[in-house]
């Protein structure tokens, strides 16, 4: 395991519009795009870079959606036999195209096809993470999930005057009886 943070970080990227969500048909399964921190990179930098390199959209990165941890060989089998330990942190986070009508391209012909996909059909999909099955069936309810604010700390007195409020959102489409 490598104990270079760049090596142990990625984004997946939850990107909604209207109805739908971006996915990655990869062989039959979905999943979100996404990938690992470049150096000198926040987090929503990186899951918006990771969305225009393999959908080709531009993203607006809003905020933390939830984290997902590979701890091997505690709770995941070692992805590689030479590994005896390791630890992955994924941060999903969630996103928005910043125009409409963006045209989703392929990264390249041995990559994952782009799809927005409903969330009507998120349920029965082959997906990982499965947790994006839950959030569909949450949305399509109309109830609003939380999203948790992306603080980069700069170095500062103690003594700063904190911000008014925290930038948490507040995640939601119409319920289905509404649209």
């Amino acid at each position: 395991m490598s104990q270079n943070i760049y090596d142990n970080i990625r984004t997946r990227v939850i990107v909604l519009q209207e109805n739908q969500i971006l996915l990655l048909n990869d062989d039959g399964t979905w999943r979100l795009p996404g990938g690992g921190l470049e150096p000198y990179e926040s987090l929503l930098d990186c899951a918006a870079r990771e969305v225009r390199e393999e959908t080709g959209i531009e993203v607006e990165a809003t905020s933390i959606a939830f984290l997902g941890e590979w701890i091997y060989p505690t709770y995941a089998p070692c992805p590689h036999k030479r590994m005896h330990y390791g630890y992955t942190l994924e941060v999903h986070v969630y996103a928005h195209p910043i125009r409409a009508g963006q045209t989703l391209q392929q990264e390249g012909p041995d990559f994952p096809i782009p799809a927005w996909i409903p969330l009507a059909t998120v349920p029965q999909l082959p997906l990982w993470p499965k947790e994006l099955k839950t959030l569909a069936t949450t949305l399509l309810a109309g109830e609003a999930v939380p999203g948790v604010p992306s603080i980069i700390r700069q170095l500062e007195s103690p003594q700063t005057d904190p911000p008014v409020e925290l930038a948490y959102t507040q995640i939601a489409i119409p319920a289905q009886s509404e649209v």
